[in-house]
């Protein structure tokens, strides 16, 4: 190595952290699997790094998730997956675990406000005082890439854990609270757990109501089909075979997330394997 080499690697070496997390979960066995409202609060020094800030609705941060004796874990069964499982081990670079030899956080996150040094984001999964290492912008040009897929890891802990998850992916794709994308939260949670076993579908065959947009597009933003990958538009709706027959309600956004299942919508599947049809998941 040459003496540029050497002073590049002794400066790297050097790690400044520009602030903190500021949350209410101080606990991992209490963060929810997505994080909760939380506040980054940013290093006077480092003040002048947040002019225009505000251009931007989403951030990165990259947080050191504090001294961790894991560092030298390199697989892992993570949560939600059966130990017994043949497949349950992972590498730590396959899964979001804080055990790595770099405990490096990254999440990405919707800035609902910034007051001074303080950036309140919406949902952050680092605990209280957690040091920040770095604050970038979101951008959709570079960032977004809608086409990604992952094949699934574990299982969520609960159905409103995956009602929760859904909900995010929806309102991350149409950013409004309208009572059609949280049905559409609604439908899928249905199907994944009553139809398929809580396992997300390797393919999607969705037929959608074009007279409902908001539905249509927040079922996009939690399947990523689209009109050349799996997704037709109709009169009614139907997930892979199964029919979702709509009530005629009039809830709220927040009272169509707690209706019973029952009150939303009645269910007629087919199975085409056997011919068989029920109305009774």
């Amino acid at each position: 190595m040459d003496a540029v080499g050497r002073d590049c690697a002794a400066v790297d070496k050097e790690l400044v952290f520009i602030g903190e997390v500021r949350s209410e979960i101080r606990n991992r066995k209490d963060m929810p699997p997505l994080g909760g409202p939380a506040v980054v609060e940013i290093y006077p020094q480092f003040a002048e790094g947040l002019l225009r800030m505000e251009k931007h609705s989403h951030i990165w941060v990259m947080a050191w998730l504090m001294a961790r004796p894991e560092r030298d874990v390199l697989q892992v069964v993570p949560r939600g997956v059966e130990a017994n499982q043949p497949d349950a081990m992972h590498g730590v670079f396959a899964v979001r675990s804080p055990a790595r030899p770099n405990p490096i956080g990254l999440t990405a996150c919707r800035l609902v406000r910034r007051e001074g040094l303080r950036l309140e984001v919406d949902y952050l999964d680092f605990l209280d005082a957690t040091p920040v290492i770095d604050v970038k912008p979101y951008f959709v040009s570079r960032d977004l890439i809608f086409a990604a897929h992952s094949r699934q890891v574990g299982r969520p802990r609960s159905r409103e854990a995956l009602r929760e998850s859904l909900l995010l992916q929806a309102l991350r794709f149409v950013p409004e609270r309208h009572p059609d994308v949280a049905l559409a939260v609604r439908i899928l949670e249905h199907h994944r757990v009553q139809v398929t076993d809580w396992r997300e579908p390797e393919q999607w065959a969705l037929v959608l109501p074009g007279g409902r947009p908001l539905l249509v597009d927040a079922m996009i933003g939690m399947t990523r089909a689209g009109l050349s990958s799996g997704l037709r538009l109709g009169g009614g709706v139907s997930i892979n075979g199964t029919a979702y027959a709509l009530r005629e309600c009039t809830f709220s956004f927040e009272e169509t997330l707690g209706a019973s299942d029952i009150d939303l919508f009645a269910v007629f599947a087919v199975f085409a394997a056997s011919g068989m049809h029920r109305d009774d998941i």
